[in-house]
């Protein structure tokens, strides 16, 4: 909560492009699935405290919460854990409205666009990433910072297997560390 991820991606060329994404507690409720009359603010808010109560709330009848409940705690780490792969979505679900997924092949979480903060997440998929997109690029490298914060300065992700000397940031990111250099 309250902090933006930085995913640089690569295509088997080696061109660099990025997916900035933002999480705020009013966006973690999408992921869990559960129906409830709390806003999401204050579900999260009773989540932390250790409050929230089984009357708060109900299991989806489709069974998607038992889904998303499954991969949560794996996927939702400081880095997105498993998540080395990022597409958009082809649409292929009607009732899914997400953009893009970031995940692996046991989980992803889906993407859209909120007004002037960028990406937010708003559903997760116990799913393989490449059954719902029709291509990927590879995560080579995430960055974390505080939503409050100008610039990014903290790598929680690196792939293995990366020539970094071969590795180009687009002009606007030159400034980022790279893996090799901390």
């Amino acid at each position: 909560m309250g902090r933006n991820l930085l995913f640089i991606l690569s295509d088997k060329h080696l061109n660099i492009t990025s997916l900035e994404v933002n999480f705020e507690k009013r966006n973690f409720l999408h992921l869990t699935g559960v129906k409830t009359d709390l806003t999401a603010s204050r579900f999260f808010d009773h989540c932390i405290d250790g409050t929230l109560s089984p009357n708060d709330f109900e299991f989806s009848k489709d069974g998607t919460t038992l889904l998303k409940l499954k991969v949560l705690p794996q996927i939702m780490t400081k880095n997105l854990n498993a998540s080395n792969m990022v597409g958009d979505f082809c649409g292929s679900n009607i009732f899914l409205k997400t953009k893009k997924l970031v995940g692996g092949v046991k989980a992803c979480v889906g993407f859209v666009k909120s007004g002037n903060i960028g990406y937010v997440p708003n559903t997760l998929l116990n799913i393989d990433i490449r059954e719902i997109t029709p291509s990927t690029l590879r995560v080579v490298t995430t960055y974390r910072k505080n939503i409050s914060d100008d610039t990014y300065d903290e790598i929680v992700y690196s792939a293995k297997k990366i020539n970094w000397n071969k590795i180009t940031y687009p002009e606007e990111l030159a400034y980022l560390p790279k893996p090799n250099s901390k």
